[in-house]
């Protein structure tokens, strides 16, 4: 079974800086090993000529100077993850503290610290360890490099349409991806689970081992139905998988071992996270303390580029087989309506006071109109009748909903009309 360790963004924080720290620090004894007992130091065109005392000097000012800037480091995170926490949802803090800028700085400035206090207690009057004392010095010039870096990626951070930039990257990458799996997978056979197993315990359902299940499900003959969908939260009593046959305790346990509870949302599930994630963005930005409709048509349209890569892809179940091409696992369908319908809704009530947001919502249901079958187009029509409910139940002037309507396609325009016209012939 995969472990499920590295995916916490604390120990990922802490873990990975102290690796590359550590590795860094165990640099110094080995070139000083090294350099005393094959002779090096004493020439060279890249080793400067330090005596003990000026040494002595580098290195301290080495090693103070960059855990004085690590501690900097760490104020400019814990700056950005307040800003992101108010500005732009706390759920960002998840992605901030297990990326890889921030990791290699804090790394690499505690490993200069360390390699610099290590070196320095090798430096005595008979002993120079001068290639070791120049490793020093090239690497407080890269922690110079770095920290330009690390200002410049941390002022990006705090964007806002940066940030919702890169959620729909990671998002429609995440939703290809999927669907080339199914695509490959093909169509899913009919197989009756009838063999319900519960969760056996409360939270989020995460990331799932899917190697392991299908070995687990081969080794005991049976075929394994994730009934609930992932990123949504279940009950220890509720149903989360169906089996084709009854196992014993013990296998059920395994296989409940394979399919992670997570106290908390987080990004082993990347579609639903980041999709929620959007939402969130662009709900904080339509509240009354924030008031910011520019972000939430940000997080709209980003929204609408990332469902346009599936409007026209045959969505269906993902079934995952065995060496032998049997079915083992079968893991829920990712449709067009239910991912629609989880980012639209709560955005359609939430824009029905501000119209600049509503006209935006409306281009982006223009925009997947047409892309996909009819069964598609049928759920972008009840979405856009939806809105102009909605804006009518505000009590919006005529012209206001006219231009809101004036942006959907202009088949759901009619459809509209129609409604409303043989409403007003019945009454």
């Amino acid at each position: 079974m995969k472990s499920f360790i590295f995916k916490y963004p604390v120990v990922v924080l802490f873990t990975i800086p102290a690796i590359i720290a550590f590795s860094i620090g165990a640099l110094a004894p080995i070139l000083v090993v090294i350099e005393s007992r094959f002779d090096l130091g004493v020439s060279g065109f890249f080793i400067l000529k330090f005596n003990d005392e000026s040494a002595r000097s580098v290195l301290s000012a080495i090693a103070g100077a960059a855990i004085t800037t690590l501690s900097l480091t760490y104020s400019l995170v814990l700056v950005v993850f307040t800003l992101a926490a108010g500005n732009i949802g706390p759920r960002l803090l998840k992605r901030f503290s297990t990326e890889t800028v921030n990791q290699v700085t804090a790394g690499l400035f505690g490993g200069t610290f360390l390699y610099a206090l290590v070196a320095l207690a090798f430096v005595h009057p008979n002993f120079v360890p001068r290639i070791t004392v120049g490793g020093a010095v090239l690497l407080s010039m890269l922690c110079v490099f770095q920290l330009i870096f690390f200002v410049r990626h941390v002022s990006e951070s705090v964007s806002i349409d940066d940030e919702i930039a890169k959620i729909t990257t990671r998002l429609g990458e995440a939703l290809t991806k999927h669907m080339n799996r199914v695509d490959e997978a093909g169509d899913v056979p009919e197989i009756d689970c009838k063999e319900g197993l519960d969760a056996g315990s409360a939270g989020y359902i995460g990331a799932i081992a899917e190697e392991d299940l299908v070995a687990l499900a081969s080794r005991e003959d049976i075929v394994v139905r994730v009934v609930m969908s992932p990123g949504g939260f279940v009950l220890s009593d509720e149903t989360l998988l169906a089996l084709s046959k009854e196992v014993g305790d013990d296998v059920g346990d395994e296989i409940r071992k394979l399919v992670h509870i997570e106290p908390s949302r987080s990004q082993s599930r990347p579609i639903e996270f980041n999709i929620h994630l959007l939402v969130e963005i662009a709900l904080r930005a339509l509240s009354p303390g924030v008031n910011d409709a520019y972000t939430a048509i940000a997080a709209i349209d980003s929204l609408s580029s990332a469902l346009a890569r599936i409007a026209d892809r045959s969505t269906r179940p993902l079934f995952l087989s065995d060496e032998n091409d049997k079915v083992r696992v079968v893991l829920p369908e990712l449709s067009f309506s239910d991912m629609l319908g989880q980012a639209f809704h709560p955005l359609r009530r939430a824009t029905a006071d501000n119209l600049p947001v509503a006209q935006a919502l409306a281009r982006a249901l223009s925009r997947l109109y047409g892309l996909g079958d009819k069964e598609n187009d049928e759920v972008l029509a009840e979405h856009a009748q939806l809105l102009i409910m909605e804006l009518k139940q505000s009590g919006h002037f005529d012209h206001d909903i006219d231009s809101v309507r004036s942006d959907l396609p202009a088949s759901v325009r009619e459809i509209d009309l129609d409604e409303e016209k043989a409403s007003n012939e019945e009454n």
